[in-house]
């Protein structure tokens, strides 16, 4: 069940609709705080990360890399896990965003072929628009992303951790 991701479209419509949103989510949230893991947790809460004056918040963000990685461990490199690593430039080109989600148990990323904006040359995922992070029904951490050229992506994962990279001057 998510929460927030038509917070875009309800929110031009009637922003009391999308405050509700929020406040639903928050209250999820809190009510599942002690069953997910402290890296999702701790981004899905920060004040930061709905706050679109902030560096640190992902609106807005860039997709500069998205890496698969198989990892394998044991005698015959038997053991297999996956981890998704994605780098962002910051909306304010200002430093880098670091996700990284730890045994993936499942993902999705999609991206439509014919472009919604056809004046826009741009192939990418373009502008990171809204997320949400909640527990999938295996208990695991599910995190949703909907980008403005109508990407999506949806990973489950045990954990997620966040990194924010400034540059320096």
């Amino acid at each position: 069940m998510s929460f927030i991701m038509e917070f875009m479209s309800v929110a031009s419509e009637d922003l009391e609709e999308g405050a509700a949103l929020f406040q639903r989510y928050y209250e999820y949230l809190d009510s599942v705080k002690e069953r997910m893991p402290q890296g999702a947790y701790s981004f899905a809460v920060a004040d930061w990360h709905y706050d679109h004056d902030d560096p640190r918040c992902p609106h807005d963000a860039w997709v500069e890399a998205l890496v698969v990685a198989e990892l394998s461990s044991g005698t015959r490199s038997e053991t297999r896990d996956l981890e998704v690593r994605v780098r962002l430039l910051g909306a304010l080109h200002d430093g880098h965003i670091e996700l990284t989600y730890t045994k993936v148990q499942s993902y999705l990323f999609e991206t439509p072929r014919k472009l919604e904006h056809p004046m826009r040359p741009s192939k990418g995922h373009e502008d990171w628009m809204i997320d949400e992070v909640r527990l999938s029904e295996s208990g695991y951490v599910l995190h949703e992303v909907e980008f403005s050229r109508g990407s999506r992506w949806v990973i489950e994962s045990e954990d997620l951790t966040y990194r924010w990279k400034p540059f320096k001057d």
